[in-house]
C-alpha cells in the first residue's frame, strides 16, 4: 500500500473537486503543519459517478481509501447532506462518503480552502494597498476574494485564543448596483435575459467581449481593464462592510491578478477614497495580493489539521 509513511502512519487524503472535468488528489502526513505530496489527476469525462472516480484513483495509486481521513474542496456551497458539484454532473452525499471512507470527510468550499492555505506559510502574500504584513497572530477579521473560474469570497476570523475559523460565503452572487451611467449600461448589457446581474457576472466579463463596444462605445479597449479594476475595488469595499472585515482583504485568483497589474493599481485604489460611512476604517485597511502554489489542496490539508489538532494549531 502507498498510503502509509515508512513509520506506519496513515496519510490523509485531499481531494480538489473545483475544476471543470478534473478531479485532483493529494496526500499529507498527519501534522499540525501538513505538507501535501503525491498529486494525482483524473479526467472525469465519461466517468459515471463520483464513486467510480474514487475507485479509479484506488486502482491507479494501488491504495485503499477505507479508513483514511479525508478533506475535499468543492466549487459552490458545501452545505447540507446532498451536495451538487458545481462544475460536474455529480451529486454527492455526506453519508455515502462516510460509508465509503469509514470516516466522516470534511467538505469545504474552494475559496475557504484558499483562505485556510494562507496559514501554511507558503506562496506570496504582498500588500498592494497599505503596508501591514498579513499575520494571524492577533484577533481580527479578514476577507478573501477569489476571481478565477468564478467569483467567491470567505471570511477569516481569528479569536483571542489564537484559534482560526473560516466562514464560507457566496458573495459573488450578490446583486450588482451600478454607481454611474457607464456601469448602468454595462450591467444592463451583461444581464441580458437574466433577472438580475451579479458581481460575478461583471467581474468575470471578458475585456475582449463585443458587448463592450455596444454598451460603452466611448471606452477604448486599453481602458477596459481599468474599469474592471475599479469594480474589483468596489467589491472589496462592499465585502469589508458586509463581512465587518476591517482588518483587511486578501485577493487571489488568476483573473484577479490580471486586474491588479501595475497599470490598473491606481484605479483599484479609487473606491477607498470615496466618502462613505466608516470611511476611516476603509481607508486604513490593507489589501493583500495572494499567490499560492496548490492553494486548494494545501488549504484542504490545513482545514483537516485544524480539525485533528485544534489545540496545537491555536498554539502554533
Amino acid at each position: 500500500m502507498l498510503d502509509r509513511h515508512a513509520s506506519g502512519v496513515r496519510a490523509w487524503l485531499l481531494i480538489e473537486a473545483s475544476r471543470e472535468g478534473i478531479l485532483r488528489f493529494a496526500t499529507a502526513l498527519p501534522s499540525a503543519r501538513p505538507r501535501i505530496a503525491d498529486i494525482h489527476e483524473i479526467r472525469v469525462d465519461g466517468v459515471p459517478t463520483f464513486t467510480d472516480a474514487l475507485q479509479q484513483y484506488e486502482r491507479e495509486k494501488r491504495l485503499q481509501l477505507s479508513g483514511m481521513q479525508c478533506a475535499m474542496a468543492i466549487a459552490g456551497a458545501a452545505n447540507g447532506e446532498a451536495i451538487s458539484l458545481v462544475r460536474s454532473r455529480w451529486t454527492i452525499s455526506r453519508a455515502g462518503l462516510a460509508a465509503y471512507f469509514g470516516t466522516s470527510p470534511i467538505i469545504l468550499n474552494d475559496v475557504a480552502a484558499r483562505a485556510w492555505a494562507t496559514r501554511s506559510g507558503t506562496g506570496i502574500i504582498e500588500p498592494i494597498r497599505g503596508v501591514d504584513r498579513l499575520s494571524f497572530d492577533k484577533p481580527g477579521r479578514y476577507g478573501m476574494i477569489m476571481v478565477e473560474e468564478g467569483v467567491g469570497a470567505a471570511i477569516v476570523d481569528v479569536a483571542r485564543d489564537g484559534s482560526v475559523r473560516v466562514l464560507e460565503t457566496e458573495a459573488g452572487h450578490m446583486d450588482f448596483a451600478a454607481s454611474n451611467e457607464r456601469e448602468e449600461r454595462l450591467a444592463k448589457a451583461v444581464r441580458g435575459a437574466n433577472g438580475v446581474v451579479s458581481w460575478e457576472m461583471l467581474l468575470m466579463f471578458d475585456r475582449m467581449d463585443p458587448i463592450w463596444a455596444s454598451a460603452c462605445p466611448d471606452l477604448l479597449e486599453p481602458e477596459r481593464p481599468r474599469v474592471l479594476a475599479t469594480l474589483l475595488c468596489r467589491f472589496a469595499v462592499n465585502l469589508m462592510h458586509s463581512f465587518g472585515a476591517w482588518d483587511g482583504i486578501m485577493v487571489t485568483g488568476s483573473r484577479a491578478a490580471r486586474m491588479l497589474r501595475a497599470d490598473s493599481r491606481l484605479h483599484f485604489e479609487s473606491a477607498f477614497t470615496t466618502r462613505r460611512n466608516f470611511s476611516r476604517l476603509v481607508s486604513n485597511s490593507t489589501i493583500w495580493r495572494v499567490d499560492q502554489h496548490e492553494a486548494v489542496l494545501t488549504g484542504a490539508a490545513e482545514r483537516l489539521a485544524q480539525h485533528v489538532f485544534p489545540a496545537l494549531r491555536a498554539a502554533a
